[in-house]
C-alpha cells in the first residue's frame, strides 16, 4: 500500500510539473526531455509512468479540469459566506488564477490539443460551472428577483460566466479580474429590477 501511495504521489508530482511546462511552452514545443527535467527524473523514468507525451498531457488535462471544477464547487458550497462572496470565490477559483500568466501565448494550441486528445473538456467544464451557478442563484433567491424581468437562473449564470471569460482577457492581474467580477456579481445579486 505504501508503494502504491508513493507511486501515486510521484505521478501527481510529474503531472504538476508537466502542466507547468505545457502552459509555458505549449504542447508542440514540449519534449519528453523537457517534461522529465521539470519533474526531476530521467526520461526513462518518465516513460515508466507515461508511455507518451500525449498520455501525460491527457491525464494532466483531466486532472486540471477536475481540480478546477472541485475548487469552483467548493467555493459555491461555502455556507459561511454570503452569495456574492461564494460566486466571486468560484470565479476566482476557475478563472482568476490564470489572469496575467504567460500561458495565454499557447492557450489556443493547448485548447485545440486538449479537444483532440481528450474531447470537449473545456465545454463540459463551462457547462458544469453554469449548472452549479444556476443552482446557487436559484437556491439563494437571487434568480427569483429577476423572474419578473424574464431572466432565469440559467440566464444569469451564463451571463456571469461570459463576463468572467471576457474579464480575464481584458485585465493584466488577478486583483483587477477580481474587481471586475465583484461588480458583475453585485449587479446580478443586487441590481434586480424592482
Amino acid at each position: 500500500m505504501v508503494e502504491a501511495e508513493g507511486s501515486g504521489a510521484r505521478r501527481a508530482a510529474i503531472l504538476d510539473a508537466a502542466t507547468g511546462v505545457f502552459l509555458r511552452y505549449g504542447f508542440k514545443k514540449t519534449s519528453m526531455d523537457d517534461l522529465a527535467r521539470a519533474a526531476g527524473i530521467s526520461r526513462q523514468g518518465l516513460y515508466l509512468h507515461f508511455a507518451t507525451k500525449e498520455a501525460l498531457f491527457k491525464e494532466g488535462v483531466l486532472r486540471l479540469v477536475a481540480a478546477i471544477r472541485d475548487a469552483g464547487r467548493a467555493a459555491l458550497d461555502r455556507e459561511d459566506l454570503g452569495v456574492e462572496d461564494r460566486l466571486l470565490g468560484a470565479f476566482d477559483a476557475v478563472h482568476g488564477h490564470t489572469v496575467g500568466q504567460a500561458a495565454a501565448e499557447h492557450m489556443s494550441e493547448l485548447m485545440a490539443t486538449a479537444a483532440q486528445l481528450v474531447g470537449p473538456v473545456a465545454d463540459e467544464l463551462e457547462q458544469g460551472l453554469v449548472a452549479d451557478l444556476t443552482r446557487v442563484l436559484r437556491t439563494t433567491g437571487v434568480a427569483a428577483r429577476w423572474k419578473e424581468a424574464g431572466m432565469s437562473a440559467k440566464d444569469l449564470a451564463e451571463h456571469l460566466y461570459t463576463t468572467s471569460t471576457g474579464a480575464k482577457h481584458c485585465v493584466a492581474t488577478s486583483p483587477q479580474y477580481h474587481d471586475r467580477m465583484r461588480v458583475a456579481v453585485r449587479l446580478v445579486c443586487r441590481g434586480a429590477p424592482r
